[in-house]
């Protein structure tokens, strides 16, 4: 009884390292949004339609992962303000999408316990509007069975992609958003 229970906790603490997850495009459990702060209102856009890919680190390779965002998509509510922030912002007919290529992952305690969020390190690349900068998002990783959750949070300028403030009449956004992600990734066989 007391080996089984052993294994058990044993199991519980494995990291999966160098396991494959898929992000699936069109899952309920994933979503992209910011958040743009005006005078007189917050603004957030959202979005689910998001596809990629988290390898996790092990001794041998360092984690690899790629997570493409569809601009085109984002949704804040009210069509015209989305038609707008489409054609004259983003430029989606050009730049289509948001990639974040990720450069390196680390898992301060080196390995992931099932269920338990995880805080990390993450840093990457992000891709958007013809421009690239480098980012360290604030992440968090939950292994769940054959689930990989990640939670990742950071703020962007839009000056640093050279997209254009949005100004409508009295109100005018913030050059800072903040972007948040929550993205499932089913293990990979």
């Amino acid at each position: 009884m007391k080996f089984s229970l052993l294994l058990f906790v044993f199991a519980a603490q494995i990291t999966f390292a160098g396991d494959m997850f898929t992000i699936v495009q069109g899952s309920s459990a994933n979503h992209v949004s910011f958040t743009s702060i005006a005078p007189l209102e917050e603004i957030v856009g959202k979005t689910s339609i998001v596809t990629g890919y988290v390898s996790l680190p092990d001794g041998a390779s360092p984690a690899k992962g790629e997570v493409h965002v569809d601009l085109a998509s984002l949704d804040t509510g009210l069509s015209l303000r989305n038609k707008h922030m489409r054609e004259n912002h983003l430029e989606t007919d050009k730049y289509p999408e948001a990639v974040f290529q990720l450069e390196s992952l680390t898992i301060p305690s080196g390995s992931l316990s099932q269920g338990v969020r995880t805080a990390v390190e993450a840093r990457g690349t992000l891709q958007m509007h013809g421009q690239s900068k480098q980012v360290a998002p604030v992440t968090w990783l939950t292994l769940s069975g054959d689930d990989l959750t990640i939670e990742a949070d950071f703020t962007v300028s839009l000056a640093d992609f050279n997209i254009t403030r949005p100004e409508f009449l009295i109100m005018k956004l913030a050059d800072e958003q903040k972007i948040s992600a929550k993205l499932v990734g089913k293990r990979s066989s």
